[in-house]
């Protein structure tokens, strides 16, 4: 009897806690349900104000897709701003306010940026010369300016900073980390094949400094780079042509003479407008509103709130469809920061075989990859033009060596001025680390059917067969890309051949050497689109892969824990983009026998 009774009570007890645990569960899931409600639908419909102010805040990186879009609510509560701004929300915005008789002018803020590409900051530039075109104002206040962010800000009407801000000028410039003696130490022989003389990509691995070549090459177009970007903040600013450098090279001497205040400095060059605190330089649009300072509140509209009220749906019976190749190009499906050639071919036959497609723009922002999968997005989009339907490739921040390679499939190339291009060549890495278990006295050995069976063991020395079918893979691939580029854009393969070995050009120098049509962004490319399929009024449609909301979250979540755990929280700025670097170059040698077009490019 007493062992029923227990029983009864043991089981009573494991079904009250069962039942314990599983409200609990369901109340956490209604809670977190509440919580992503509140952060995406927070169920008010945003209105624009007569007479408002748009407020664009450019924060994070500045990207084409990116990893999450939408609102941002989850990011701003975890890091208090914004982990990535679409370039194209923020030259949408500025077009649609232009015209807008709502929207009095602009409030930009830039004290977030923390990324952007040579040719985002151009293309944004220029849309805020568009825009103050139809007579409307763009302010910028700012604690500081970094280059970056004063790239951008010098297109405003109104540049104003802290009393306690700087402006800072500096020039461009390239690094990396070299791994070739450090890994010489630790027993490791890394075998590199590579075609092109001035492919310096997998010199990270077996030198100690750059090459002659590689210096060489990165200076060339680093100077004509330099040279746009001052020209357009000496455009924009009004200054005297040669005034940033000229500032640069004399910066202790003004910095001594403005007893170290460098707002001052600033002021004095003419990079900004005035010196103000944030609550001043509201006070003032707020005057400018007809209100009174201290009293009236800014009437203003958040830009994503602007465009969920005056973006229109592309209509009619054609469209311009618009696929973002980002990232470095890899084999499979999208990885965070990637573009995966399956992924890739999904969205562009989608776009094919859309029937109210009249065109396709493909936008280029990638510095390459994995060379088959490159090759496999080129040829959907060849079958893109056998369907009828014209190609125009877009040149964004990059579009080098593997991203180029896909560019060559387009009827017509769009280069931006700043875009990083060209880097026509290839390479294989093979590390090996036999001589590291020497060095620590560890042995390796195993039965296998035929020498090739186990050539690709990185335990083992390599044998000179398996060195000379990667030599063989590595020339083919190259001359592939050599003929794909002399077929694309005209030209003999002689010529295609003295423009590759690997070079680095910027979009400007690409269309000087016939590796592009044109200058110009989005806007170009899109009207170059409708010209070739004679569909003049037809509206950019964006295709892209879909994201539930869920998934949204979970990639949000996903990116803010790499980024807590990763290096980008715990090293110096300084050693970010070499950090970087190392990583990538990792993630190149997972596939020991594969060939990239890949010009492992950094931002300068």
């Amino acid at each position: 009897m007493w062992r029923f009774i227990k029983g009864v009570f043991k089981s009573a007890w494991t079904i009250l806690d069962f039942a314990r645990r599983a409200l609990a569960n369901v109340l956490l899931l209604v809670i977190a349900g509440v919580l992503i409600g509140v952060f995406f639908f927070d169920g008010s419909a945003p209105s624009v104000p007569k007479r408002s102010i748009l407020v664009i805040d450019l924060a994070g990186e500045i990207v084409e897709q990116g990893n999450f879009s939408g609102s941002g609510a989850l990011g701003s509560v975890l890091s208090g701003s914004e982990p990535q701004t679409r370039l194209r929300d923020v030259l949408e915005a500025l077009n649609i306010a232009a015209t807008d008789p709502d929207v009095e002018g602009v409030l930009m803020r830039v004290d977030d940026l923390q990324a952007a590409g040579l040719a985002s900051l151009r293309e944004i530039g220029s849309q805020m010369d568009r825009f103050k075109s139809s007579g409307k104002r763009i302010t910028v206040w700012s604690t500081g300016y970094s280059q970056q962010q004063y790239a951008i800000a010098a297109h405003a009407s109104e540049v104003f900073v802290h009393p306690m801000g700087q402006v800072l000028l500096k020039g461009l410039s390239t690094s990396r980390l070299y791994w070739g003696e450090a890994l010489k130490s630790l027993g490791v022989t890394v075998h590199v094949f590579k075609a092109g003389a001035y492919k310096s990509s997998p010199e990270s691995f077996v030198l100690k400094a750059p090459s002659k070549e590689s210096l060489e090459a990165d200076q060339f177009w680093l100077n004509d780079a330099w040279g746009q970007f001052a020209n357009a903040i000496e455009s924009a600013r009004g200054l005297m042509p040669g005034a940033v450098n000229s500032l640069i090279e004399q910066y202790p001497q003004k910095l001594e003479k403005a007893e170290g205040d460098m707002s001052r400095v600033a002021l004095n060059e003419s990079l900004i407008d005035g010196v103000t605190t944030n609550d001043e330089t509201l006070d003032m649009l707020v005057e400018r509103q007809g209100g009174k300072k201290g009293k009236d509140a800014l009437r203003t509209i958040e830009f994503l709130d602007y465009l969920a009220v005056r973006a229109k749906k592309p209509s009619g019976d054609k469209q311009i469809a618009v696929v973002t190749i980002e990232g470095e190009i890899k084999d499979g499906a999208d990885g965070p920061g990637m573009t995966g050639a399956k992924s890739a071919l999904e969205v562009i036959r989608e776009a094919r075989k859309n029937a109210k497609v009249a065109a396709l723009v493909v936008r280029i922002d990638s510095p390459g990859g994995s060379a088959v999968a490159s090759e496999l997005i080129r040829r959907e989009l060849e079958l893109v033009k056998k369907s009828g339907k014209p190609v125009v490739a877009s040149m964004g921040d990059y579009a080098a060596s593997g991203g180029y390679w896909i560019a060559t499939a387009a009827d017509k190339i769009i280069a931006d001025p700043m875009s990083i291009t060209g880097s026509i060549g290839v390479f294989g890495i093979v590390p090996r680390f036999d001589k590291t278990l020497d060095r620590v006295s560890v042995g390796s050995g195993g039965a296998s059917t035929t020498w090739l069976a186990s050539a690709e063991n990185p335990l083992t020395a390599m044998t000179p067969g398996f060195e000379r079918m990667m030599q063989l893979t590595v020339a083919r691939t190259y001359k592939d890309f050599v003929a794909l580029v002399a077929k694309g854009r005209k030209l003999t393969e002689k010529r295609v051949t003295e423009l590759a070995q690997g070079r680095v050009y910027t979009g400007r120098q690409a269309v000087e050497r016939g590796l592009a049509d044109s200058l110009g962004g989005m806007t170009e490319a899109i009207e170059a689109a409708r010209k070739l399929a004679k569909a003049s009024g037809a509206q950019p449609l964006w295709f892209e892969k879909k994201q539930g909301r869920l998934s949204m979250l979970f990639n949000e979540l996903l990116m803010r824990a790499a980024a807590f755990a990763g290096v980008e929280m715990g090293l110096p700025e300084a050693l970010k983009k070499p950090a970087d670097e190392a990583l990538r170059l990792t993630q190149l040698v997972d596939a020991p026998s594969s060939v990239y077009a890949h010009c492992l490019c950094t931002r300068p």
